[in-house]
């Protein structure tokens, strides 16, 4: 019984073992495989560039963006090797154990035959049990000979699973090896690629140096298109702020209005309640000086007289009491129906004003809708979508160093390059059209409170001045540049026109 839980637990551990580095390969084999996808889509582009010319600085970035990934990809083959050297050890570990488990099932099986022929003749079924001393010690007997057959028939069976066992371990074991065959193969087809690469960087190099001249005035011709760009932004950010400012001013001016207003309605009504307690008063004195007169004098006759001349003297003042009943009921109900609105407002400048707290005043978030843009733009900082569905960076951002010369590019954004046919480009968060340029291509400008993104180098716009924009909503589409393939240049600025990093923005890839 116990060698039998012996085998099963062999079985079990061997197959938990195995599913584990099994999902661990595949891992590693979907990390390969998006390498390998994104180094077909880098040669593809490389394809494209080469075949124009036309910036062969592009060319050298694409050849650097494939070192990199060919680099990441032979330390992915690495990593797969050694997990693969470690279930080969492993698998090795398991095979030793199993032969050794089942030398000794089959030593004991073994003895135990030798043992039963030896002693066939003394143990003669029939006379064991009729040797018995009784018929309850007969039924022990017999219980006793079916266990033992069960045992050796138990024996017989172990040592079939304990070989199933052990050629399934020797069958993982070549299979194993077989793979890491396999990973050795791509590593040296991947190292002798990278070396490739290399070559092809340092061909790129020499020719950019053999290029200096060229390539210091395309550089210089496209500083020029982004200085006019940049123009153009501090412009739209000027106009936004005196925009922002005056309807500031207006909402101002109608807060003050209607402050103004309900003053003048609180002033009509204490007056009103001043004429009221006037009239209340000198209506009481006429009725306390007719009700004296008439204790005076007290002439039966006469009462009906006085009262009748008593009562057309309060009519007049009856009269104005009900007219100024009525003029604050108005003044109530008016004030009754401003009060919802009234409080609305001031339930949403409560939450306006929470969500302003830690903040710096900034007429660009001075309505609930610019705050409500730029605080959700800051709350995706690292994780905003890219403004293009794949691609890669051609243009780093900020100041770039060309290898092999003394040239350096100047980058307020990124260069975005892709590969494909209509590829289009996306707001990457919620906001309003600020401008759309039309120059050689388009260029939109899209406000997030107080914070723009620009997308240039667009063949067509999709938008217009004043829409509401979402995050992914298209914009256009992405216009040739002047790598000979289509690229799109993404900015991220501040409400001074300040560039910011826009790869602090975007997601990681």
């Amino acid at each position: 019984m116990l060698k039998k839980l012996f085998v099963c637990i062999i079985l079990c551990s061997t197959s938990w073992v195995y599913s584990y580095g099994q999902q661990t390969r595949n891992e590693i084999q979907q990390e390969q495989k998006s390498l390998q996808k994104e180094l077909d889509n880098l040669n593809e582009t490389l394809s494209q560039v080469r075949q124009t010319r036309k910036l062969s600085l592009r060319e050298l970035n694409l050849l650097e963006k494939k070192i990199k990934a060919r680099h990441a990809l032979i330390e992915s083959i690495n990593e797969e090797m050694e997990d693969l050297n470690r279930k080969i050890t492993k698998y090795n570990g398991e095979v030793d154990a199993n032969k050794k488990a089942l030398d000794t099932l089959t030593t004991k099986y073994a003895q135990s035959l030798v043992f039963a022929y030896k002693n066939r003749g003394k143990y003669n079924y029939i006379n064991f049990l009729f040797s018995a001393n009784s018929f309850n010690e007969a039924i022990r007997r017999v219980a006793y000979l079916k266990s033992y057959r069960a045992y050796r028939e138990t024996q017989a069976d172990n040592i079939k699973k304990a070989q199933a066992v052990l050629r399934a371990n020797i069958a993982k074991l070549e299979s194993t090896k077989s793979d890491k065959r396999i990973a050795a193969g791509q590593q040296n087809n991947q190292l002798a690629a990278l070396q490739s690469d290399r070559n092809e960087k340092d061909s790129a190099i020499l020719d950019l140096k053999s290029r200096e001249g060229e390539i210091g005035k395309e550089i210089a011709a496209n500083a020029v298109k982004r200085r006019k760009l940049q123009e153009v932004l501090r412009q739209v950010i000027r106009r936004e702020i005196q925009e922002a400012e005056r309807k500031e001013r207006e909402r101002q001016a109608r807060i003050a209005k209607a402050k103004e207003e309900e003053a003048r309605r609180e002033r009509i009504a204490e007056q009103q309640k001043i004429v009221k307690a006037r009239q209340e008063a000198l209506a009481r004195q006429k009725a306390a000086a007719a009700a004296q007169a008439a204790r005076q004098n007290n002439p039966p006759a006469g009462s009906q007289k006085t009262d009748q001349k008593t009562a057309q003297a309060d009519a007049p003042a009856n009269q104005g009491q009900v007219a100024d009943n009525n003029a604050s009921s108005n003044a109530d109900k008016s004030g009754s129906d401003n009060a919802g609105p009234t409080k609305l407002r001031e339930e949403q400048k409560s939450d306006v004003d929470a969500q302003r707290i830690g903040r710096s005043y900034n007429v660009l978030e001075s309505t609930e809708k610019t705050l409500t843009q730029s605080l959700d733009f800051e709350k995706n900082r690292g994780h905003l979508p890219w403004p293009v569905t794949g691609g890669f960076i051609s243009g780093a951002y900020g100041v770039q160093s060309i290898p092999g010369t003394t040239l350096k590019e100047v980058n307020d954004g990124i260069e975005i390059t892709a590969t494909g046919g209509n590829i289009t480009v996306k707001s990457v968060a919620s906001g309003t059209v600020s401008v759309v340029i039309s120059d050689e291509t388009y260029a939109v400008i899209v406000r997030h409170g107080k914070y723009f993104t620009t997308y240039s180098n667009l063949k067509d716009v999709a938008v217009q001045k004043g829409d509401e924009v979402k995050a992914g909503t298209i914009l256009g589409h992405m216009a040739t540049g002047m790598s000979g393939v289509p690229t799109v240049f993404f900015m991220v600025t501040d409400s001074q026109g300040n560039p910011l990093n826009p790869m602090t923005w975007i997601m990681n890839r």
